[in-house]
């Protein structure tokens, strides 16, 4: 039985930036943590940890004593990408958006009077970016000029954000405890409620605004999803998800789409990537012990995903993977310990931008690292339709 797992507001962020009631992160009071230990997995030639890459940003934002973060990153051009996060994850906050153009961040005006830690990014173009926070139960639109509300859902919670265009944009919002914000739909005009098996949908991926694949919460099991511009099916996934808590879902192309989550193993989660090729489902090896965060597309069909360690080590992790095995595993590490939430690849590079945060002796820092990742040999099973 497949099972969402019941997340904070960032994942990766939560539990490096937990704050304790007098808002000094419970984390910065441990010891520096010590060398990250990643096994090798199956096809293990090509698997290794990776050096950690170098921030290429560091921001804090209000009081020394607040948790910074940025928790979604997407990348608009070669040079340039939108960070989105705030402070203090899970708690009273207050929402940021900041743009990066290789060299420096610039603050962007959002509307005033919102509060909540924005978690989820979708952009379709540079003029066509959505923002969401799980908790203030907003949305924003960049329009290439300015951010505006969108939609505003006081009380409710926003679990996914997918935008194909400034006229196609779904927002989901079940939880494990109950479906709460539902499913909601802009057809460029206006906010539709979706009923029927979409309701309860998670989180969602799409290829096109007719090919959309989706985890749904169910009472007794939950589903994968896919949308073909008129209805909403079930899709089998067979016992490839058995006793598995889902995190994100994934969609490339109609041969290739991923599942993150964990299962439990000798005492401690271990991470799980389920593969849809196009015409089954598999399952990779045993994955890292570590706590599920994001999916993104990788280089040349590859998919990367964050990841906390299961261990106490205060870090993050950036794995990359395809259909053949867990190929390469970077650990992200500062003095107090970092988390990090979502990476996105620059466009035709193998250069990678990950969102996060590191804690501090007070607070924490918003932090954006950059990397290289390692050529992966294509495979036929990517080849895209």
């Amino acid at each position: 039985m497949l099972r969402i797992r019941s997340t904070a507001a960032v994942a990766g962020l939560v539990p490096v930036l937990a704050v304790t009631g007098a808002g000094v992160p419970a984390l910065a009071r441990q010891a520096a943590p010590g060398p990250i230990s990643v096994r090798r997995y199956e096809r293990s030639a090509q698997s290794r940890v990776r050096p950690a890459f170098r921030v290429v940003v560091s921001n804090h934002f209000g009081n020394p004593e607040n948790a910074s973060g940025y928790s979604a990153i997407v990348v608009s051009g070669k040079r340039q990408a939108w960070a989105f996060g705030g402070t203090n994850p899970g708690g009273p906050s207050t929402p940021v958006a900041e743009r990066w153009d290789g060299a420096s961040m610039t603050p962007s005006a959002l509307p005033p009077g919102l509060t909540g830690f924005i978690s989820e990014a979708s952009a379709p173009s540079p003029t066509d970016i959505w923002v969401a926070s799980e908790y203030g139960g907003y949305v924003l639109h960049w329009n290439g000029t300015q951010w505006q509300l969108a939609l505003r859902r006081s009380g409710d919670t926003i679990t996914g954000l997918t935008a194909i265009s400034p006229d196609d944009v779904w927002v989901f919002g079940a939880v494990a405890a109950g479906n709460r914000t539902g499913t909601w739909h802009f057809n460029g005009r206006t906010w539709r409620a979706v009923t029927g098996r979409a309701a309860p949908v998670y989180r969602a991926s799409a290829i096109s605004g007719s090919d959309i694949w989706a985890i749904a919460v169910g009472a007794k099991a939950d589903s994968v999803l896919r949308y073909s511009g008129r209805t909403w099916q079930r899709v089998s996934t067979g016992s490839v998800l058995d006793g598995v808590a889902v995190s994100d879902i994934l969609a490339i192309s109609k041969r290739n789409v991923w599942i993150l989550g964990d299962e439990a193993a000798a005492g401690a989660a271990r991470l799980v990537l389920a593969h849809w090729n196009g015409t089954r489902w598999s399952r990779l090896a045993p994955g890292p012990r570590a706590f599920p965060g994001h999916l993104s597309a990788g280089p040349h069909g590859t998919v990367l995903a964050t990841a906390t360690p299961a261990e106490a080590t205060a870090a993050g992790l950036i794995i990359q993977a395809d259909s053949a095995g867990w190929r390469h595993v970077t650990a992200v590490q500062s003095g107090f310990g970092s988390g990090v939430s979502a990476v996105a690849v620059r466009p035709g590079t193998l250069s990678v931008l990950a969102s996060g945060g590191v804690l501090t002796r007070l607070g924490g820092d918003a932090v954006i690292w950059e990397g290289q990742l390692a050529r992966v040999t294509r495979h036929r099973s990517y080849d895209a339709d």
